[in-house]
């Protein structure tokens, strides 16, 4: 196993990278995953404004329009002057100041045109028509129940059983919202850290093994060339898994027993398939790069690119029509579309779907592959000369 020994040597050597990658993880995950946890409990909470109310009417209706404005909204006493009201407005100690005039019950209990109420609130500021959309509403209702054969008196109080009623709304998750699990966010960067640690870590080791003089040596040596590749191929098969294993530790120590959920497995499968891909694009890379000083360049151009055109940094919802259709064409897309599927993922449901995006997955792997050997053999074929 000499190969395979002097395989992880070599890629011991990297572990200054490596573990800048994995760094660079911990902190993208650490702030992710508490930004995913957040917006799992986030409620979805009506804004309270402060306004004062001066009513000049004093009838049930008014009274009943100034409760139904205390319901969401504080109220807040000051005097009725010109002076008080700006500088209340001013100091930001109310938002909005509402001036009931006297006739304003009777002209609605009379079916015609309410007496005008006066808003006064900050020019350019959407405190007035806040309030006078809230007066339109509570009117609004009162008039319906009036119109349904409801006494006046009636219609007020059914209006008031009415606004009492509180629905409760939470932000659910799903693939169709912008809002995910903190275990999604984990799983998303997957692409760029994937990339960037085989690229910088395994492919200077099968650059080493692709250089002439080093299969010279091992053409002349005991080993034989099958052997020689399969050892090769193992010990890039365990570093890919090595870099999986340490990847889930660290996202167990975020998520704890979720990972050993029915999502956090197809997590776990969907990186695995992922795996593939980065594995035969190490392959490719380290068939054309000749210079293992660039490789840092070229992971960087690959991961970094690959990830903000398929919606690993940025979402999907935010990217462009082109560049969506663009993005087919890279593995990366049908990564994030797995994960997204899984993050909504209810028990019960189909996965079919899940099971199209990994075979795309594993398809750009095998591709990715054989596009690297067939440039292998090319370039040994104009080594060999005629």
């Amino acid at each position: 196993m000499q190969v395979y020994k002097v395989f992880f040597r070599i890629l011991s050597k990297q572990k200054g990278q490596i573990i800048m990658y994995l760094g660079i993880f911990i902190g993208i995950a650490a702030l992710t995953s508490s930004q995913g946890k957040s917006n799992e409990e986030k409620q979805f909470e009506a804004s309270s404004y402060a306004f004062a109310i001066f009513d000049y009417d004093q009838s049930q209706l008014s009274q009943g329009l100034a409760a139904y404005l205390s319901q969401q909204n504080e109220q807040v006493e000051i005097e009725d002057n010109k002076e008080s009201i700006q500088d209340g407005l001013y100091n930001r100690e109310i938002e909005c100041a509402m001036r009931i005039p006297e006739g304003f019950g009777a002209s609605v209990e009379k079916g015609g045109e309410p007496e005008k109420i006066e808003i006064s609130a900050i020019p350019g500021t959407v405190y007035g028509e806040t309030f006078q959309s809230m007066t339109g509403q509570y009117l609004s209702l009162v008039k319906g129940y009036m119109s349904g054969g409801f006494t006046a008196e009636e219609a007020l109080i059914k209006a008031e059983i009415t606004n009492r009623k509180q629905v409760p709304v939470e932000m659910s998750e799903g693939q169709s919202g912008s809002t995910h699990s903190s275990m999604y966010y984990c799983f998303a960067y997957v692409p760029y850290i994937f990339i960037s640690i085989c690229v910088v870590g395994i492919a200077p080791a099968l650059m080493i093994f692709r250089r002439r003089d080093m299969r010279d040596r091992n053409n002349c040596s005991a080993y034989s060339l099958s052997r020689s590749n399969f050892e090769l191929v193992a010990a890039t098969g365990t570093a890919g898994l090595g870099l999986c294993l340490v990847f889930f530790l660290m996202v167990f120590f975020t998520q704890g027993m979720e990972m050993f959920s029915l999502r956090g497995f197809l997590f776990v499968l969907n990186e695995l398939c992922f795996l593939v891909v980065a594995l035969g694009i190490v392959f490719l890379i380290s068939q054309m790069v000749k210079k293992i000083s660039a490789l840092s360049m070229v992971s960087n151009a690959v991961g970094l690119g690959m990830s903000f055109l398929c919606g690993v940094f940025v979402p999907l919802e935010y990217l462009g029509e082109g560049i969506i259709k663009a993005a087919h064409l890279l593995p990366a897309y049908w990564y994030i579309l797995a994960v997204r599927f899984i993050d909504g993922y209810t028990p019960g449901a189909s996965l079919t779907d899940l099971w199209k995006y990994m075979g795309i997955e594993l398809l750009f792997g095998v591709a990715l592959f054989c596009v690297g050997s067939a440039y292998s053999r090319m370039k040994m074929r104009q080594a060999v000369p005629d």
